[in-house]
């Protein structure tokens, strides 16, 4: 009996004991330090956040501050500047007007000044290819072609103003002595009377008329340009797409080849019938100037039409004494007279 008193003991299951709940000092303690960690991690959320809201805030200043503000441009009138300072799409055309005008202004001056440094190369060639050719031989002796040439210019004036000594000057220069020129013949001058040639009466006719012909021919041709200057003014103010400058200059720079090409033809009759031809090749076949006549005939078919609504609102008005009204009303007596006058047509 003992040995089984003691197999039971040994196997018997204890339970488990539950641990002992906190008192309430303890608990209370525990909620305070959850809630100081609580406020604790919202103070560091909120911190966060305001560092995260400045950062914004001061990129947003930093990008305002590096946007960059324009003033209009000087030359503008107070239409163009007010349009340039606050862009609207009823205003765009103000800007394109002013670009436009700008764009002409510019490529007018600079083909001005390379007109005139063009005239300067020409007026200047002749000089330059003349002393080119000696410029490495001088330049072999050290000196600069352009002293050779301020040196001659300054012997010539001295040769205007004090010919005689000048000339002694000049030999000497080079290391020769009059003497050796006169060669014993000092104080004899020998002056020969050049030959006078006189012209017959025939050849004297014959370049009168040479001359007066060429006279014909330069009062001719200027009467040609003038004229021809007059059919292109003529021709320009009847078209829409020459009052820009810009746009003008664009369509005659490619009308011009075009206009050459016509005249070398010779089919042509008049140099209106040339330049309409070449003005409809040039516009039906760029795209831009198509655009544009496109817009520019929209127009009157809008006016056209808004003409044509208008007309039939006033004859509506005319007719029922108010505009829309239809057709005028009948006044019937009853249903029966209203049908008859249905059936009758009336």
């Amino acid at each position: 009996m003992e040995d089984n008193t003691e197999v039971v003991e040994s196997t018997e299951v204890k339970p488990e004991r539950e641990t002992a709940e906190l008192s309430i000092r303890q608990t209370l303690s525990k909620q305070l330090r959850g809630a100081e960690q609580e406020d604790s991690s919202k103070e560091s959320v909120q911190e966060s956040n305001e560092e995260d809201t400045k950062a914004v805030a001061t990129s947003e200043e930093t990008a305002s501050s590096e946007r960059a503000v324009f003033a209009p441009p000087a030359d503008m009138n107070k239409a163009e500047k007010e349009a340039f300072l606050n862009p609207t799409a009823e205003n765009a055309h103000v800007l394109q007007s002013y670009l436009n005008r700008r764009a002409y202004e510019t490529r007018t001056q600079y083909d001005r000044k390379a007109q005139e440094l063009n005239q300067l190369i020409e007026r200047n060639s002749n000089v330059y290819n003349t002393i080119k050719q000696y410029e490495e031989e001088y330049a072999k002796e050290g000196i600069a072609i352009s002293d050779v040439a301020r040196r001659s210019v300054a012997w010539d004036r001295a040769m205007k103003a004090n010919p005689y000594e000048t000339a002694i000057e000049w030999l000497e220069a080079y290391g020769i002595s009059p003497q050796d020129l006169v060669s014993g013949q000092q104080n004899q001058t020998q002056y020969q009377q050049p030959q006078q040639d006189y012209l017959t009466r025939e050849e004297a006719e014959r370049i009168a008329e040479e001359r007066w012909a060429t006279m014909q021919q330069e009062q001719e041709k200027k009467a040609v340009e003038y004229m021809n200057q007059r059919t292109v003014e003529s021709f320009m103010n009847q078209k829409p797409l020459f009052r820009d400058p810009e746009t003008a200059s664009q369509l005659e720079a490619e009308m011009a080849p075009v206009v050459q090409a016509l005249t070398q033809t010779g089919r042509y009759s008049s140099p209106e019938e040339i330049l309409e031809t070449a003005y409809n090749y040039v516009v039906n076949g760029n795209p831009v100037f198509s655009g544009l006549m496109q817009k520019l005939q929209a127009k009157p078919v809008i006016q056209q039409q808004m003409q044509v609504v208008q007309k039939a609102k006033q004859a509506a008005k005319s007719i029922s004494g108010s505009a829309g009204s239809g057709t005028p009303r009948v006044v019937t007596k009853d249903i029966r007279d209203n049908l008859r006058r249905r059936l009758g047509g009336d």
